[in-house]
């Protein structure tokens, strides 16, 4: 086929604010789509975004922009031969893509981009992966003194049956939380992918990116992916924009996708929450790079939720299996994981600037909880509008900013600015953590509610989108 008549199967417009990408195809021809209609911007990811990346990984690291450069490099390395021949197809091309839309980026910086939140997640804690280290080598610091994390970010949950109300059809939420990297707020945009092998999808992210964060599939399938730190981590396997990619395409069951996740290697510490809207079925994976754990919902719970901190402990609500929290407490500093009562005290210290907002977690449970019976798509947008904070017990004003990771963290995040210089011509720049884009969905129907159009996401009003009527949009041409 030639290369106009592949273009013309896909689109990007621009509805209600909110910037969609069409794509239709083998990989190689979506990812040629994308590339050729969003060159432009693609360009501004890698030869702009991408130096922010440097400049946050030398911050965390105590490192210059030339060796934080060099590190992302190794990790692109490491991580480039475990991509699933459809992910590297599609990477292809968007490379092709954008050259013969006159374009500059190259292959290397594509692949280099799509580990960009792979490598984020790693050097969020700095001291348990080194990039020159052997696999087996994840203990050896980077730097003495690493600037403390921005903070938590990421969230999710899912309910049904008589927990949802109204028709029991299981309704799911998340946030995606992350720093305003210039040039990313303009660029942020849905991508509706309906592959030959594969379920037809919806999912967000940045242009050059084959994925990132989760989304919703035909066969009311949905998944979500949630920073949960672990010292088991290496740059060697798959991160979250593959699985997003690999699930959203091929799993039509929590089956599946444990499955996916065991079948592949896997890099950073990450929990995925997915959810079968036809069987009624949802359960979080909390991955490193040597364990899968899957955490269910509580018996009689006909729901689940989950933030930035592993919740695989045995007799924790539930779960039986490997201690996920052992692995995570030496990163996030927790004084005493040896009993559950113990851990859980642990997660409250108001000044451990490493644990990922656990507050969250507690109050997804009151909120669940307060709305049993009545979880409609509108009440679950007020869930993740929710600033209030269960552990200090005050209502973060909307404008105001967490104290720490632990004073005012809220479900509908905001953090404060962080100072950083990157290489011209991006220079000196600050950026904080808040809401890129939040989202609920009623798999089942594939109804889909999408707040992406300010920072923090939800202030900018939520628009009604079906992923039925979507696919369709490109199925008639």
């Amino acid at each position: 086929m030639k290369r106009d008549e592949i273009l013309e199967k896909a689109r990007f417009e621009d509805e209600n604010g909110i910037k969609i990408l069409y794509v239709k195809g083998s990989p190689y021809e979506m990812g040629y789509q994308h590339g050729r209609l969003l060159a432009d911007k693609i360009d501004l990811m890698v030869n702009r975004t991408l130096l922010a990346t440097a400049a946050y990984v030398a911050a965390q690291t105590n490192s210059n922009l030339e060796r934080a450069e060099e590190m992302l490099l190794i990790g692109q390395n490491r991580a480039e031969p475990h991509l699933p021949e459809e992910t590297r197809e599609e990477m292809v091309g968007i490379a092709d893509g954008v050259r013969d839309a006159g374009g500059k980026a190259t292959l290397d910086q594509i692949l280099l981009w799509n580990t960009n939140y792979d490598q984020w997640c790693i050097y969020c804690h700095p001291h348990y992966w080194c990039c020159d280290g052997d696999d087996d080598d994840n203990s050896a610091p980077l730097a003495s003194i690493p600037q403390a994390p921005a903070g938590g970010g990421c969230s999710s949950f899912s309910a049904w049956d008589e927990w949802a109300g109204g028709d029991g059809e299981l309704i799911f939420g998340k946030n995606e939380d992350n720093f305003n990297m210039p040039e990313q707020l303009d660029c942020r945009m849905m991508v509706v992918a309906d592959p030959d092998d594969g379920f037809g999808h919806v999912f967000m992210t940045y242009p050059g990116m084959v994925g990132l964060d989760g989304g919703v599939n035909e066969e009311g399938f949905e998944m979500m992916t949630q920073l949960s730190s672990m010292q088991a981590e290496s740059m060697d396997g798959c991160g979250i924009a593959v699985f997003t990619r690999l699930l959203l395409a091929h799993a039509s069951s929590v089956d599946d996708a444990v499955r996916i996740f065991r079948d592949n290697p896997r890099c950073a510490g990450i929990a995925y929450h997915v959810a079968d809207a036809k069987a009624k079925r949802a359960a979080v994976v909390e991955t490193s790079s040597k364990r899968v754990c899957v955490r269910h919902p509580m018996d009689d719970v006909k729901a689940i939720w989950q933030t930035n901190h592993s919740n695989c402990y045995p007799g924790w609500m539930g779960y039986s299996g490997y201690n996920m929290v052992r692995d995570q407490a030496p990163v996030n500093e927790l004084d005493d994981v040896s009993t559950v009562e113990s851990w859980q005290k642990s997660l409250k210290d108001p000044y451990n600037f490493f644990v990922q907002a656990p507050s969250r977690f507690e109050r997804y449970g009151q909120l669940i909880h307060e709305h049993y019976g009545k979880i409609t798509p509108e009440n679950a947008m007020k869930i993740l509008c929710d600033r209030y904070d269960p552990y200090t017990r005050m209502t973060r004003p909307e404008e105001f900013p967490t104290w720490t990771n632990n004073i005012l963290c809220t479900i509908c995040a905001l953090y404060p600015d962080f100072a950083y210089r990157a290489k011209e011509p991006v220079g000196a720049f600050k950026a904080h953590i808040a809401n890129m884009w939040s989202l609920v969905a009623r798999p089942a129907t594939g109804d889909l509610w999408l707040a992406i159009r300010d920072f923090p996401a939800q202030w900018g009003g939520y628009e009604h989108f079906n992923l039925k009527d979507l696919l369709g949009r490109g199925r008639g041409r």
